[in-house]
C-alpha cells in the first residue's frame, strides 16, 4: 500500500489499480510495464506541479505580505546605521563624480594610468557597496558579507597602485586581456559540455597574438597564466609571484584577514559557511533551539555594515588623494565622522538586537513542555476530536470547548488560567489537571506530526 503522507505514492497505486480493472495489465505485470506506467504518473503529477506554481498568486500575495511586514521589522531594528552607510554611499558616488568630471580630460592628456585605474575602481566599489546594502535591507547578512569580501579586494587593489604607481596602473589595465585569453581556453575545453559554440579559430589565435603582445610588452612576470594578479608582479616585492594576501599584507590591510577569511567562507561551499551563519544569532551561554537559516534574517548586520563603510572610505580617500583639493580634503574629514557614525549605529543596533534575543531564548528556555506545546502548538491543534472522544467523556473538540471557561486559543498560560479549567478536565477525564491533558495531547502529537527516525530515542 502506498504511503498516506505521500501524493504520489498514492497516485502512481491508483494507476496501476486503474490499468489492472481495465485489463491493461496482468495480474502479475513486468517491471517494464510498471516502470512505464510509473513514468506517466510521475510526468503527469511533476506537469501538475508545475501548472501551479505557476499560477500560484496567492502563493505570492502571501509571500509579498510577509516580506513586507519584515522590511518593516528591519526598518525599525536597522533604519539608522542602514541610512547612514546610505548617506556615505551617496556621498562617495557623488565625490568619485565631482573628481572624475573635473580631471578626466586632463589625466587623458598626461596619460594618468594610475587616474584611470582608480576612478574605475571606485565606480566599482561604490556600485558593490550599494549591492551589500540592498542585501542588507532584504536581510541578508551572510550575502552582504560576501560581497564585503569584494570591496576588500577592491581596496587592496585600489591601494598597491596608489602606492606602486603609473607602471603598475598601465599593467592592470591591460591585464584583462590577458585573462580573457585564459578565459576562451577554459571556455573551449567545456563548451561541448555547456552546449555552447567553439570560439572561432581565427579569434582564438587573435587572443593568442594579443598575449603574446602582452608579455613582450610588459615581460613574462605579467603571464601568471590567468590567476588574477600579474599586473602587479613587476612591483611586488613580497617574492615570488604575488597573492591578494601578499598584495594585502604590502598595502597594510593584513589586520583585515580574519574579516577577509571569514567571508570568504560565506563564498564557499565549506562547512564553516554552511553550519555558522551571521544571520542567526549564537548566545553561547543561552539555551537556543538548532536553526537552519533558508531566507531572510534580521541578524547579522553589524559586521558587514561597519566593513563596507571601511573598505569604501579607504578606497574613497585613495582617490581623492590622488588628485586632492583643500574641498576634497575637507571631504575626507567629514567622511571619516560620517563612518565612524556608521560604526557606532550598527554596533549599538546589534548590542540591542542581541539583549532582546537573550530574553527571548531564556524566556523560551524557561518554558516547561506544557507551556512550549500551548504556544507553539496550540491547544486547537492538540485536543483533536479523536483524542477528546478516547480521553475524555466529551465527543468532540466543539463540545470539549464549549465546557471550558476560556477559548481554546486563550490557553496560552496554565498558570494564568481559572481553576475551573482544572475542575472541567477532572469532571469529564482520568486526567487531574490541564497540565497533564495538555501533556498526553502532545505526546500524541508529536508521534502524528515527528519523524522520530531522524533522532536518536527509544521507539
Amino acid at each position: 500500500m502506498p504511503n498516506d503522507t505521500d501524493p504520489l505514492s498514492q497516485a502512481i497505486h491508483d494507476q496501476l489499480l486503474e490499468l489492472l480493472q481495465e485489463g491493461e495489465l496482468d495480474e502479475e505485470p513486468t517491471e517494464d510495464e510498471i516502470a512505464e506506467a510509473t513514468n506517466e504518473v510521475i510526468e503527469a503529477v511533476g506537469d501538475s506541479m508545475y501548472q501551479q506554481v505557476r499560477e500560484d498568486d496567492e502563493g505570492l500575495r502571501r509571500l509579498y505580505e510577509t516580506k513586507a511586514e519584515f522590511q518593516r521589522g528591519i526598518e525599525d531594528r536597522w533604519g539608522e546605521p542602514l541610512e547612514l552607510l546610505e548617506r556615505f554611499i551617496i556621498w562617495s558616488q557623488e565625490t568619485g563624480d565631482a573628481i572624475n568630471s573635473e580631471y578626466r580630460l586632463q589625466a587623458a592628456q598626461e596619460q594618468d594610468f594610475v587616474f584611470d585605474a582608480l576612478t574605475r575602481l571606485h565606480a566599482r566599489a561604490v556600485q558593490v557597496a550599494m549591492e551589500i546594502h540592498h542585501l542588507l535591507k532584504g536581510g541578508f547578512a551572510d550575502g552582504a558579507f560576501a560581497r564585503w569580501r569584494s570591496l576588500h579586494e577592491l581596496s587592496i587593489t585600489t591601494s598597491f597602485i596608489k602606492q606602486a604607481g603609473s607602471d603598475t596602473a598601465e599593467r592592470f589595465l591591460h591585464y584583462r586581456y590577458l585573462w580573457e585569453y585564459y578565459f576562451a581556453q577554459t571556455y573551449q575545453e567545456h563548451a561541448d559540455d555547456l552546449d555552447e559554440e567553439q570560439i572561432a579559430d581565427e579569434t582564438m589565435e587573435s587572443f593568442e597574438e594579443g598575449k603574446v603582445e602582452l608579455v613582450e610588452r610588459f615581460g613574462s612576470d605579467f603571464d601568471d597564466n590567468g590567476y588574477g594578479t600579474g599586473w602587479a608582479a613587476d612591483a611586488y616585492e613580497g617574492g615570488g609571484g604575488p597573492s591578494i594576501r601578499g598584495l594585502q599584507e604590502a598595502g597594510d590591510l593584513d589586520h583585515y584577514q580574519p574579516y577577509y577569511r571569514l567571508a570568504s567562507e560565506s563564498v564557499h561551499g565549506g562547512s564553516k559557511g554552511t553550519l555558522d551563519r551571521l544571520g542567526i544569532i549564537d548566545i553561547p551561554d543561552v539555551e537556543q533551539p538548532d536553526l537552519l537559516l533558508a531566507g531572510p534574517s534580521n541578524a547579522g548586520f553589524a559586521r558587514p555594515g561597519q566593513l563596507t563603510a571601511v573598505s569604501l572610505a579607504q578606497i574613497t580617500f585613495a582617490f581623492i588623494e590622488w588628485q586632492s583639493s583643500a574641498t576634497h580634503v575637507a571631504e575626507m574629514k567629514g567622511m571619516e565622522q560620517l563612518v565612524s557614525d556608521i560604526q557606532d549605529a550598527f554596533a549599538a543596533a546589534a548590542e540591542e538586537l542581541e539583549e532582546d534575543e537573550r530574553d527571548r531564548l531564556e524566556e523560551w528556555a524557561d518554558q516547561d513542555i506544557v507551556d512550549i506545546a500551548l504556544n507553539h502548538v496550540g491547544a486547537s491543534v492538540l485536543f483533536t476530536d479523536e483524542f477528546v472522544r478516547e480521553q475524555t467523556e466529551f465527543e468532540s473538540q466543539s463540545a470539549f470547548a464549549n465546557a471550558l471557561p476560556v477559548n481554546l486559543d486563550e490557553m496560552t498560560d496554565v498558570d494564568d488560567l481559572p481553576e475551573a479549567v482544572d475542575t472541567t478536565i477532572r469532571t469529564n477525564s482520568d486526567y487531574s489537571s490541564l497540565e497533564e491533558l495538555v501533556d498526553a495531547a502532545f505526546e500524541e502529537w508529536v508521534y502524528r506530526e515527528v519523524d522520530l527516525s531522524e533522532f536518536d530515542v527509544d521507539s
